[in-house]
């Protein structure tokens, strides 16, 4: 949905997913609407397959103007009944993918994009509803950790000309909204 706004908006887009065919399920849907989208399989939690999707991209593209962090993983188990593998890996998709990724595009937006900057999107929880449900420990303490490492970004950037924003709500418009706004 993000994707296909941000197409509808005039943003050629690239869809990843850890999952190919949901990937290129979804790219194809936007291209059916006339748009250009591309499907890039990369787990975020890995550096190197980050670094790939970016290359990618921009090999594409040609540059790099929009970030949205949109990925996540929520376990649903709660503590005394977690394992650490699904705790792990939900902090390594839902904070450290973000982490590798804001880092990573930053890199490429502070060095080509000087005269336009670009807008990173971190897309946080659904709803405090979303958090206080018992099972999803890890899942609250990744999105808290996001939006406190959102703002340190949103102030590291900012005279780099890089506008970074969280999304509390996930909702594709305010996510277009916040990718847009100066």
């Amino acid at each position: 949905m993000i994707a296909r706004l941000l197409a509808e908006a005039g943003a050629r887009v690239i869809v990843n997913d850890i999952n190919p065919d949901r990937a290129e399920r979804a790219a194809a849907q936007i291209r059916e609407q006339g748009y250009e989208a591309l499907a890039i399989t990369a787990d975020i939690a890995n550096r190197f397959q980050c670094v790939n999707l970016i290359e990618s991209t921009r090999e594409q593209w040609g540059r790099i103007d929009i970030l949205v962090n949109n990925a996540q993983v929520r376990p649903g188990a709660p503590i005394l009944k977690m394992d650490e593998w699904a705790w792990q890996r939900c902090l390594d998709v839902n904070l450290k993918g973000a982490f590798f990724m804001c880092q990573l595009v930053g890199r490429v937006m502070a060095d080509e994009n000087q005269e336009r900057g670009g807008a990173i999107v971190n897309v946080g929880v659904a709803s405090d509803g979303d958090v206080l449900q018992i099972g999803f420990a890890a899942f609250a303490a990744s999105k808290a950790g996001l939006a406190a490492f959102t703002a340190e970004c949103a102030r590291e950037f900012a005279p780099l000309g890089i506008r970074v924003r969280a999304v509390q709500s996930g909702t594709a418009d305010e996510v277009l909204r916040l990718c847009c706004d100066s």
